[in-house]
């Protein structure tokens, strides 16, 4: 069967964008119902139990995502995979997160005191168990990614995020505690696996075929690459908290987890929808369209995600002074430090998908774990003097990331650095101006409620945004808008 002609990079743009619609309504109101949730959530948990919680759900999340082997990359990034690969992926995947959560589940002892955290272990049954359903929800998720399926699975994600909050919430409301947060855990993940599952045939994943130790090497050789490269991926989101809980505290570092989540949460609402499916384009184009889409979803990305960011790190102090009480105090000035993480993290992620689909797996090895030594390294010199200095030197390295990326692909395409931080400093520019306005009117607003405050801040920085969009940026504004609105009529 022949395959279907590359798009040029105006469709490509378009498909990528029409995607983009499927999935950012959904996602937006969902993060936005659980952003509400997690934030009244503080009112009925300290910072120490749920630095406790935390800590067991990032040693369990570790196990599962340090053996994913980049299968999830494989089945995106290749226009074809038969049944019978299909069948060794879901046998390989299936086998070595079991054996991974079996090993986990033994050694919470001794990586509970190694963190200070000596009492994790009573959350692992509810958050192993939520782990396996996901690691079984995994292989049909990616087979719907690559297929440019993401009506079903956008709502799937959507549902399951409202499932959490809703009964996370309720139980906290109820007196349960932080294990209101591993049974909120296990309730999304089978609200997940109900929804997709059955969306894929299941002769597409586990119809069975006999095992070719050919087969199984070709796609675990392919991954070996993408596997080391998100486990420094992986790392560099979730190890820093075990390292904050070991020099600070649970509760020093509950409160940073709060604001990690926080700032990370445009990243994970939007800008993983958008790199998703962007990721999942490129490979249905030639090497010179590739490009070409690269540097305009790099921009196209920084015209929405920028304001999220830098806004955010604007009204944190109004938003924890609405949402959360004494206990939580220092999770206004981590904020304002950690907000920079939501602007290059999706770029990031694009810009790696790129380097996936070019089949150079080797440049995101060593750029992932580059990072990964530089947070590590942060935190244990410079961290160490301060909680704030371990946030600041977190977001920090987050942009040099980015740029490093970007540098990369200069290095290997030829492509300008100025063609991606040209169009970036922009947005850049307005978001400047929409931070120092909000600072500027602070003062005045002192005598009004921390709710109204908030609000009348969000809207003055929205006005502000959108009229540096109009002074400074109009034309790649107004191709964001034209284009989503496109994607939104054909949807």
């Amino acid at each position: 069967m022949k395959s279907a002609p590359a798009p040029t990079p105006v469709s490509l743009t378009t498909r990528t964008v029409r995607g983009v619609a499927w999935t950012l309504p959904t996602s937006i109101g969902s993060r936005a119902v659980g952003l509400i949730g997690t934030l009244l959530l503080a009112r009925y948990l300290v910072p120490s139990e749920y630095g406790e919680v935390s800590a067991a759900y990032i040693l369990t999340l570790t196990a599962t995502s340090v053996t994913t082997f980049g299968i999830g990359i494989y089945l995106v990034s290749h226009r074809e995979v038969s049944r019978a690969e299909a069948f060794h992926a879901t046998i390989w995947f299936l086998v070595t997160g079991t054996a991974a959560m079996a090993i986990i589940w033994a050694l919470n002892g001794p990586l509970g005191r190694w963190s200070d955290v000596p009492h994790l272990g009573r959350f692992m049954p509810l958050l192993v168990l939520s782990m396996m359903l996901d690691r079984i929800c995994f292989l049909p998720t990616r087979m719907l990614v690559r297929e440019l399926r993401f009506g079903r699975l956008s709502i799937a994600r959507a549902l399951g995020e409202l499932t959490y909050t809703a009964v996370s919430l309720g139980l906290a409301a109820r007196g349960v505690g932080a294990m209101a947060i591993a049974w909120g855990n296990l309730a999304r993940s089978a609200l997940r696996f109900v929804a997709v599952v059955p969306a894929v045939g299941w002769r597409e994943w586990v119809e069975p075929h006999r095992l070719r130790l050919a087969t199984l090497a070709k796609i675990v050789g392919y991954g070996v690459n993408v596997s080391v490269a998100s486990i420094a991926t992986f790392a560099m989101r979730r190890w820093d908290n075990l390292l904050v809980s070991r020099y600070f505290g649970p509760a020093v570092m509950g409160a940073y987890n709060y604001a990690y989540n926080l700032a990370d949460t445009p990243a994970t609402a939007i800008g993983e929808q958008m790199s998703d499916v962007i990721g999942a384009s490129f490979p249905h184009a030639e090497r010179e369209q590739r490009a070409a889409a690269l540097v305009r979803s790099c921009t196209m990305v920084s015209v929405i995600m920028f304001p999220l960011a830098f806004g955010l790190g604007a009204v944190s102090q109004t938003v924890v002074q609405e949402f959360f009480d004494a206990k939580w105090a220092n999770v206004a000035t981590m904020l304002i430090f950690l907000s920079v993480l939501s602007a290059p993290r999706p770029m990031a992620q694009i810009l790696h998908q790129y380097f996936y689909a070019c089949q150079r797996p080797r440049v995101v090895v060593w750029l992932e774990w580059l990072g990964l030594g530089a947070v590590i390294a942060a935190i244990t010199t410079l961290g160490r003097v301060s909680i704030s200095w371990t946030c600041a030197s977190v977001g920090v390295i987050f942009v040099l990331r980015t740029l490093a990326a970007m540098w990369m692909v200069n290095r290997l395409d030829g492509i300008p650095l100025r063609r991606f931080l040209l169009p970036l400093l922009r947005p850049l520019v307005a978001c400047v101006a929409m931070m120092a306005a909000i600072l500027l009117v602070r003062p005045s607003l002192r005598g009004l409620s921390p709710g109204l405050r908030l609000l009348i801040e969000v809207a003055l920085g929205c006005a502000v945004y959108l009229l540096g969009a109009a002074v400074i940026f109009r034309p790649a504004a107004r191709e964001v808008v034209d284009t989503v609105r496109a994607a939104l009529h054909r949807r």
